[in-house]
């Protein structure tokens, strides 16, 4: 008989047990659903992304152009640097094609803008590079498998800042796919004054020329044209996206020198 009641006594323990554990990981459940669902709602503002294609360049495209006063443009085969001296300021990204074109719609009916694209253009091809004084234009195409747009991308220098103009004939949008760098902070009011990794954000629409972001690379980032709805995507390991809604997208890399201490 004692024998009985010890089993039913150890019988209760175990479901007494069995009960806190199904109520532990029900919390633990609730709880992460918790963090995680604001995190994944927040990240969908309504910024597609469009991940680039390939990058092909011919030969005669290749090297290093000079835009005075120390800086340069190089073109490689894995895209373009942007550089004073030996100083990097700024690269696009590494692996696949600087810029895609972009076709569709953006709605601004929301809470936040929202992009609607329809198609895009995600492979580049470099055929010629043409200086005219200090600026260095280069010329080819952006296409996909069904069609393809001239694409003309500028380099000029402005007081010791390299603008990069990029135009796509009849695009809706365009990309501009930076390479990415680690610290990139926002620069308010044109974005939040925060490490922005991981996270797509629209840039504020009353900011005219001003920076939006800087890395640890030391230099500024601006984004135009103004009048448009701009973007920052860092959402994809390993490039930085500007989306603006234009068929033209200019990002202005301003050099930022350490002067000497004076002693």
């Amino acid at each position: 008989m004692l024998e009985r009641v010890r089993a039913r006594g150890r019988e209760g323990d175990v479901s007494l047990s069995m009960v806190s554990l199904v109520l532990s990981l029900t919390a633990a459940l609730v709880l992460g659903l918790t963090t995680w669902v604001p995190k994944v709602l927040a990240r969908d503002i309504g910024i597609t992304d469009a991940e680039p294609g390939l990058l092909q360049v011919a030969q005669s495209a290749f090297g290093v152009q000079s835009l005075g006063a120390g800086l340069t443009v190089t073109l490689y085969d894995r895209g373009f640097r942007l550089s004073r001296g030996s100083t990097i300021l700024a690269d696009t990204v590494t692996k696949g094609a600087p810029v895609v074109a972009m076709f569709g719609t953006v709605s601004d009916d929301g809470e936040h803008p929202r992009e609607h694209v329809t198609s895009v253009l995600s492979a580049v091809s470099i055929a010629a590079v043409q200086r005219q004084d200090d600026a260095v234009t280069y010329s080819g195409v952006v296409y996909s498998e069904t069609e393809s747009r001239p694409l003309r991308i500028t380099f000029e220098p402005l007081d010791g800042r390299i603008r990069m103009d990029v135009a796509v004939q009849g695009a809706s949008a365009i990309a501009v796919n930076l390479d990415w760098r680690p610290a990139t902070i926002g620069i308010a009011p044109a974005l939040p004054e925060r490490n922005l990794r991981q996270r797509a954000y629209w840039v504020d629409p009353t900011v005219v020329e001003q920076p939006a972001f800087t890395w640890i690379l030391g230099t500024d980032v601006a984004i135009g044209p103004v009048g448009v709805e701009r973007s920052v995507d860092l959402r994809q390991d390993g490039r930085i996206a500007i989306h603006v809604w234009s068929p033209r997208a200019v990002v202005t890399v301003t050099d930022t020198p350490v002067l000497p201490v004076e002693e």
